[in-house]
């Protein structure tokens, strides 16, 4: 895997590209002020952590620091995911990840795919200033909210078009550190032959399986007849 130099913070890039667009449905849920914040966080910053609530997170550089392919247009990046949501969904309130976009104001879109590469949600984001970090994305009062499979696969697609603002190019890095909650296929995705993996966190409520549910409203009349 060919390496070549961003900048000291960022570690190395990758010259190649391994993206993939899943989908090509049109983007119409782009979150707007008051609707979400966000912290840059620089990429040579120690001691990444998760926050309560989190469902998966891949979010360290490992011991080759963090790589990178080459910034591009469109699908940047395409990576799977199992957190420890099992038989249910995440109620994202929180997502971060690191790479960002080389204009600022230039708008990327976080898309959820189940296993099978089924669209099952989306949101997208400007970022205010052009250049790579540890973005976290806290996500607010957005209708309907965003709600993404416990297990699947996570695409980020930056605007080159300039359809939802300045057209951007972006980069979404990768790591050598492994998950450090829930797990994740290491050859699915990523690069280097399954060494590295694109470097993503997803933070939120646990939302049971429906079968999951009725499962646990049994529980619950059994438990009462029990104290009867």
């Amino acid at each position: 895997m060919t390496k070549i130099a961003i900048f000291a913070a960022a570690g190395m890039a990758v010259s190649a590209t391994a993206s993939a667009d899943l989908t090509g449905a049109t983007h119409s849920n782009l979150l707007t002020a008051g609707q979400y914040t966000l912290t840059a966080t620089p990429t040579d910053a120690p001691n990444i952590s998760g926050i309560n609530g989190t469902a998966y997170s891949n979010i360290d550089a490992g011991p080759n620091g963090y790589v990178a392919f080459a910034a591009g247009g469109g699908a940047i990046g395409f990576d799977d995911y199992d957190s420890i949501a099992a038989g249910g969904t995440v109620d994202v309130e929180s997502y971060r990840f690191v790479g960002g976009v080389d204009t600022a104001g230039g708008v990327v879109f976080m898309e959820f795919y189940d296993a099978s590469s089924n669209f099952v949600d989306s949101f997208g984001v400007a970022l205010p200033a052009s250049g790579n970090f540890i973005w976290t994305i806290n996500i607010g009062s957005f209708p309907g909210g965003v709600v993404v499979p416990d297990n699947g696969i996570n695409q980020i697609v930056a605007d080159d078009a300039g359809a939802f603002g300045p057209a951007t190019l972006g980069q979404w890095f990768l790591g050598d550190a492994g998950p450090t909650v829930g797990t994740e296929d290491v050859n699915f995705g990523g690069g280097g032959g399954g060494q590295f993996s694109h470097n993503f966190e997803i933070n939120g409520d646990f939302v049971p399986a429906p079968a999951s549910l009725a499962l646990l409203g049994l529980g619950g009349i059994a438990a009462v007849r029990r104290r009867r």
